[in-house]
């Protein structure tokens, strides 16, 4: 039985949410600049089931300015995030769509829901089979996936879409199923077309603070000088129209293949393609160990597509009990923003300061 109707479940929730995860205001009322559509416009939240890309069991979210789809023949996977009557921010490999039931694990793009420590054994665990989906009240879906036993969990999230805002909210939860303590970190993975630009917070202390130490992570296929980074002193900016095609016939890590990771703790990420701001809140534990160095955001690129990730820090959870991390993606037309770091950041932040709590 879920917690919402037992009431017994015990939570190890990561965090709570703060003044970036609230009733945010995602424009100004009478204001035009939510992605083409007027905030003053409200619409109720649609919930309709019906086939996407092949998928029969898809949930289709809407509210009149932004619109979702929520697969559940495999997953749990979000595959279609976009403004109402525009093109979707998420990337789908078209020659994965449609498909379940594969004896290995298949990137298909959307959005996913992973653990770290990356591990193939645990990581990896296949999402390719049917889930289970409730509608709750009139605003949320809820997918419960089956469980992974080679990992020792359960997957489930709420995505809840209220009336009146471009704001998708996620609720991810993962069950310790097994009979031991398991230590893992909620990990959140939407993959974007490619064509973009991509902006990371990079945190800048007291230049008199000893300890004032900021981490940028690098994997090791990752170059310096890769043209697709502008390594900023407070933003970092990657560049997807920079990124190469790998030559042809090359097997194993493509030479456009890049990632890094920071450790921001200002829980947010973005990114612009054709004129339309994809803006991620999601909560920061200032306790919190995080993986891969003390990465709270990572990027990772090829030629193919572009993921903006997140992480929660790693929890010890006993079995039975759930950690959870909660995230809010925001749509805004944006139009362009400039190249220079002082620039974007001011670009940048007139959205964020607009989806905080009132």
């Amino acid at each position: 039985m879920r917690a919402a109707r037992t009431g017994h479940r015990r939570l190890v929730w990561i965090t709570v949410f703060l003044t970036g995860l609230g009733a945010g205001r995602g424009v100004l009322a009478g204001e035009h600049d939510t992605a083409g559509h007027d905030a003053t416009s409200m619409q109720k939240t649609q919930i309709t089931k019906g086939d996407f890309r092949g998928w029969p069991n898809t949930y289709r979210l809407a509210n009149g300015m932004v619109e979702a789809q929520i697969v559940t023949d495999i997953g749990p996977r979000i595959m279609a995030f976009h403004v109402a009557g525009g093109n979707n921010i998420l990337y789908v490999r078209d020659a994965e769509a449609g498909g379940a039931g594969e004896p290995h694990w298949v990137q298909r793009g959307g959005w996913r829901l992973w653990i770290a420590p990356e591990r193939a054994e645990t990581t990896y665990a296949l999402d390719n089979a049917a889930c289970q989906a409730e509608v709750v009240g009139d605003t949320t879906l809820r997918v419960t996936g089956p469980p992974q036993p080679d990992a020792g969990i359960q997957k489930s999230v709420d995505v809840t879409l209220q009336p009146g805002e471009p704001r998708l909210r996620l609720t991810a939860r993962i069950k310790n199923i097994a009979d031991h303590d398991l230590t893992y970190a909620a990990w959140s993975l939407p993959v974007l077309r490619p064509g973009g630009r991509a902006f990371m917070p990079f945190d800048f202390g007291s230049p008199s603070a000893f300890d004032s130490i900021r981490r940028l992570s690098l994997w090791s296929y990752t170059k310096l000088a890769d043209p697709r980074y502008h390594f900023g002193d407070r933003l970092i900016q990657i560049d997807h129209t920079k990124v190469q095609p790998a030559p042809q016939g090359q097997t194993g890590r493509g030479d456009d293949e890049s990632k890094i990771g920071v450790d921001s703790a200002q829980g947010w990420a973005a990114y612009l393609l054709d004129g339309t701001l994809f803006l991620k809140r999601f909560p920061h534990d200032a306790r919190g160990q995080y993986p891969d160095g003390g990465a709270t955001i990572e990027v990772y690129s090829s030629h193919e597509f572009l993921e903006l990730e997140d992480l929660g820090p790693l929890t010890t959870i006993k079995p039975g009990q759930e950690l959870v991390l909660p995230e809010d993606w925001w749509l805004f037309a944006a139009g362009d923003i400039p190249e220079d770091e002082a620039a974007a950041l001011q670009s940048v932040n007139r959205y964020l300061e607009r989806t905080q709590s009132p």
